[in-house]
C-alpha cells in the first residue's frame, strides 16, 4: 500500500492512540511575547523523574569562548547535517504555521520547552499557529525509544509518511536517545498539489530555482526520558528546534560546535543554547525562496552562519 503525506491532524490522532496515558501539552503560541512570559530555563533532572527539584546551590558552569570556525568548516558541517537532497532539488522546510505538541514530562517543563521552541521558530522566520491549533510538530519523551521506534515501524508504519524504506532503516538504526523524522510533500513552486491524474503543473524550468518546493507537513521526535536529566529546558528546546524545524541530523561536530551535540555521550562540553552556527542554519534555511536549489540554500546558510558568528560569538558550558 502506498503511503500518503502524514499531516498534522493525523499526527495528533495517531500519537494520542500510541500514548493514551500521557497528557499532551499543546503550544498554540502567537508570538515571542508570549514566550517571554515563561521562565527561561529549568533543570529537568528531578522533573523528568516526577520529583520536585530540591532547593540549594547548583553545580558551577564555566563559560568560555571559542575561535570562530572557518567558512570551509562551516560548509562541511552544513552539508553533513542537512537532509539528503539532490543539489537541483529544494531542501524541505515548513511553509505553514507551526504548532507544537509534547508528552511525557511534567506539564510545566513541557510548557517551558514549548515556549522556547516557539521563540526559536519565530526568530527563524516561521509563522506560529494561534489558539486551537492542531500540532504538526510532536515531541514524545518516553522510556525505551529503541523499542518504541521498532513498534512504530511494525504497527504504525504510515506515521513515516513519505520516508523510503532506506530512510526508515536509517531512523531506526540511529544511535543515542533520540529518533526524529519529518514527512514532506512535493508541491509546485506556487503551492499547487499533484492533481487526480497524478500530474503536477509546474512553471517553465529555470536554472536559478526549482519549479517545485518540498513542504514539511509534520515532524516527530522521540526522546529517551532519562536522557534529559541534567539538561535545561532551553537546551532541550533548542536541540528540538534544529531537529524539527531544520530537519538537521546530528553528526561529529569537528571544529564547529552546535546544540546537536547535546545528547552526544562522547563529550562533556555542550552549548548552553543555540550557537551562532545553529541560529545561522535556521535563519538561512528559511531566508531564501522555498523553491531554491539545495546548493543555493546551503550557500545561504553558510553566509548566514558567518554573519551570526561575527555578530555574537556563542558561549559554551562546561560542567
Amino acid at each position: 500500500m502506498e503511503r500518503g503525506p502524514m499531516r498534522g491532524p493525523l499526527l495528533a490522532v495517531a500519537m494520542s492512540l500510541l500514548f493514551p496515558g500521557l497528557g499532551m501539552a499543546q503550544q498554540s503560541i502567537s508570538s515571542s511575547q508570549d514566550a517571554a512570559q515563561s521562565p527561561a530555563t529549568t533543570d529537568t533532572t528531578d522533573r523528568a523523574q516526577g520529583r520536585k527539584a530540591p532547593a540549594g546551590p547548583t553545580d558551577p558552569i564555566i563559560v568560555t569562548g571559542r575561535k570562530p570556525a572557518s567558512k570551509k568548516d562551516i560548509s562541511a558541517l552544513v552539508h553533513a547535517i542537512t537532509p539528503p537532497s539532490p543539489n537541483d532539488a529544494p531542501l524541505p522546510r515548513f511553509q505553514s504555521a507551526v504548532c507544537f505538541g509534547s508528552v511525557g514530562l511534567e506539564r510545566s517543563v513541557l510548557e517551558m520547552i514549548g515556549y522556547r521552541l516557539a521563540a526559536d521558530a519565530e526568530q527563524a522566520g516561521l509563522k506560529l499557529a494561534g489558539d486551537g491549533c492542531t500540532p504538526n510538530i510532536l515531541v514524545v519523551f518516553t522510556d525505551g525509544v529503541a523499542t518504541g521506534i521498532d513498534t512504530l515501524v511494525r504497527r504504525k508504519w504510515w506515521l513515516f509518511g513519505d520516508r523510503t524504506p532506506s530512510e526508515i532503516r536509517t531512523i531506526v538504526g540511529e544511535r543515542g536517545p533520540v529518533r526524529a523524522w519529518s514527512n514532506s510533500e512535493v508541491l509546485s513552486r506556487d503551492g499547487e498539489h499533484i492533481n487526480q491524474g497524478g500530474f503536477l503543473n509546474v512553471p517553465i524550468a529555470s536554472r536559478l530555482v526549482s519549479p517545485t518546493r518540498k513542504d514539511m507537513l509534520a515532524s516527530i521526535v522521540l526522546v529517551e526520558r532519562s536522557a534529559v536529566i541534567g539538561k535545561t529546558s532551553n537546551q532541550i528546546a533548542d536541540y528540538l528546534a534544529m531537529r524539527t524545524l531544520g530537519g538537521a541530523r546530528p553528526r561529529a561536530t569537528g571544529p564547529t560546535e552546535t546544540i546537536l551535540s547535546l545528547f552526544d555521550g562522547n563529550t562533556n562540553r555542550v552549548p548552553s543554547e543555540l550557537t551562532a552556527f545553529d541560529r545561522g542554519y535556521l535563519r538561512g534555511l528559511y531566508a531564501g525562496q522555498a523553491n531554491a536549489f539545495a546548493w543555493s540554500t546551503r550557500g545561504l546558510i553558510v553566509e548566514r552562519v558567518l554573519k551570526e558568528q561575527q555578530a555574537d560569538p556563542p558561549p559554551f558550558a562546561e560542567h
